[in-house]
């Protein structure tokens, strides 16, 4: 049989070999012709490891491709596969060589048939169409007689898109996506739904693509749009649910009231949109929708310009927003959710902006007590003080109790399992660390910063072909972050592909725009490189920067300077800076079997006991 026309059935999917298509359970699988040709040539080769060089070769065609283009491809095949990062059920990754699809595959009949037997099938295969077509018509009319309403469409995922503001103002673009993350927000309370989270769509703010597009891109079965008009203290605001499979519109509603009672409406959409889905909400959800006090314009209008700014993630936009964020409470001094924000801002200011982790320690956890203090019910309180106990007071079992708090109140919250992603992963628990960072992923999709996060998890349980994989999603999602490179470089480092690792760096100092190029980590490759001299002398130029201990720490035990190395790490451990995952981290793997090990981890409160890492 030529292999090019065959068509391959393995589990609930069917690949037809000649017309290029996937099918699963009979619905098409979306796929672009470079992802399907990967699958192909690993299913017509399953019989052994296909190589990367192969792969690249019979996919590209002499093409000059990055090896990521290749990763991407068997991520995105692993996915529509539905395998998870702890299955391989079709296609195994043999490191070092390249990779082999495992399931078990039957090969249909094709082009090799006679015209006689192909005749006589399709003839066969009309007549049971025609029965099977009667059979269903009577069942049909059977459940569904003449006159009977039609079942509403099936609905359990959904992206509201950005609001569009009417206004003519630029300035109130802030209030447009302000309504829109609010209503996410509600929406999001809900467990039995699933809604996209902000960052993956606003990236269709201003956008062209069609509605089914976006909707493939963020797997989502109803997109929610409409638009925002302010005028003076009244907000008109209009909204239509949309079925993307069937193109219908399900529901469409106008709603106009004062600002005091925005948040009132924002929750009776929500309710709208629940209800018209028929999604199952319950009492306690229900409640939660219904019970919103007012709140003063003036402090909703401050709120909305922090969480404006607050997405930036730089330090003159996070000072920004605590200035609106502090300028709400003073306004409105029971305003829960300002406190909350403002908790947020200041210690994104201690890891992206220009103070320490322990410099705003403070401020964060101040409003972040108030907050739960004045709203015990508000997910993002929880969150709040969940973070402060993970990153200052090493509470790691208080931190767990908060962010699983923050789920039951709001089970898609992003923050929530992003966070509880990150608490597992320092405390060695990496099943459930992937569990919430793989919903994190599901709730944003197109985030960077999730991406990112994913890639580190896995470098931490030493997955690092996969942790490749998401790292280089994360670069292509946001080119421009230097720390994706540098995260991306740590992989190649353990995988002892040096001369990659430091190409990496490379990229790293160029999109940072830093004219230095040495660094503790670069240090670091050449120590594991055995270039001690070339290391050491990049220390010395480091430390007479103030670099941060913590890298430095790693670097002196690639040196194999165990004395050095903890004395740095238990001068971090009083700066509570950088440390949180210390236990699971591979560039100190060489200091484990040292007394002083043990000792660091009791101070941290982290539990001793050998994990495997």
């Amino acid at each position: 049989m030529n292999a090019s026309q065959a068509t391959y059935e393995f589990g609930p999917f069917c690949l037809d070999g000649n017309k290029k298509l996937l099918w699963r359970d009979s619905e098409p699988v979306a796929l672009t012709p470079k992802v399907l040709d990967t699958l192909l040539t690993l299913i017509e080769l399953r019989d052994r490891v296909v190589t990367k060089d192969e792969l690249l070769e019979r996919v590209w065609r002499g093409t000059v491709v990055e090896e990521g283009g290749l990763a991407r491809n068997i991520s995105i095949l692993r996915k529509a596969l539905g395998e998870k990062p702890d299955q391989h059920t079709y296609i195994v990754t043999v490191p070092g060589k390249g990779y082999r699809f495992v399931a078990d595959v039957r090969e249909a009949a094709g082009a090799g048939a006679s015209a006689k037997e192909a005749r006589a099938s399709r003839w066969l295969l009309l007549g049971g169409l025609v029965a099977l077509a009667a059979a269903v018509l009577v069942v049909y009319l059977w459940r569904h007689p003449p006159g009977a309403p039609a079942a509403p469409p099936a609905i359990t995922s959904l992206a509201v898109l950005p609001l569009a503001n009417l206004s003519g103002d630029p300035a109130q673009e802030y209030f447009a996506d302000g309504m829109t993350e609010a209503l996410i927000g509600n929406l999001a309370r809900i467990r039995a739904l699933r809604v996209v989270s902000r960052t993956s769509v606003m990236r269709f703010k201003g956008g062209t693509r069609s509605l089914p597009e976006i909707a493939r891109a963020l797997s989502v079965d109803a997109i929610v749009e409409g638009s925002v008009l302010r005028t003076g203290d009244r907000v008109r605001i209009s909204v239509q649910l949309i079925h993307v499979a069937t193109d219908a519109h399900l529901w469409a509603r106008e709603y106009e009231r004062d600002l005091t009672d925005i948040l009132k409406l924002q929750g009776e959409v929500s309710r709208a949109v629940a209800e018209e889905i028929q999604v199952q909400i319950t009492a306690e959800e229900r409640a939660r929708l219904a019970s919103v006090a007012s709140v003063d314009p003036a402090a909703y209008q401050e709120y909305l310009l922090g969480q404006h700014y607050l997405w930036r993630l730089d330090e003159e936009d996070l000072t920004r927003a605590i200035d609106h964020f502090e300028q709400a409470t003073r306004l409105d001094g029971r305003y829960a959710a300002a406190y909350a924000g403002l908790s947020h801002a200041w210690w994104w200011r201690g890891v992206w902006g220009a103070k320490s982790p322990k410099q705003v320690e403070v401020q964060s956890r101040a409003a972040a007590l108030r907050a739960l203090e004045l709203d015990p019910q508000l997910a993002a309180a929880h969150v709040s003080t969940g973070r402060i106990k993970f990153s200052y007071d090493w509470d790691w079992s208080g931190a767990e109790m908060d962010f699983g708090r923050a789920l039951e109140l709001d089970p898609n919250s992003l923050d929530a399992h992003f966070f509880e992603g990150m608490l597992f992963m320092a405390l060695g628990r990496f099943p459930e660390s992937i569990a919430h960072i793989e919903r994190a992923e599901q709730l944003d999709p197109l985030s960077a910063t999730v991406q990112s996060a994913f890639g580190r998890i896995l470098y931490r349980a030493r997955r690092f072909d996969e942790a490749i994989l998401h790292l280089n999603q994360a670069i292509e999602l946001q080119p421009e972050a230097p720390g994706n490179y540098g995260r991306l470089a740590d992989v190649y480092e353990e995988m002892g592909r040096y001369d990659e690792a430091l190409a990496v760096h490379e990229k790293e100092k160029r999109v940072s725009g830093r004219a230095q190029d040495l660094s503790p980590a670069v240090a670091r490759i050449y120590a594991r490189m055995g270039k001690a001299d070339e290391a050491r002398r990049i220390l010395d130029l480091q430390r007479t920067r103030g670099s941060q201990w913590f890298v430095l720490a790693t670097t002196y035990a690639a040196l194999g300077d165990k004395d050095e190395a903890f004395r740095l790490l238990f001068q971090v451990t009083e700066e509570r800076d950088a440390l949180n995952y210390v236990k699971t981290d591979p560039r100190l793997d060489s200091l484990h079997s040292d007394p002083r090990w043990q000792t660091l981890l009791r101070r941290m409160n982290l539990p001793t006991e050998p994990d495997g890492h």
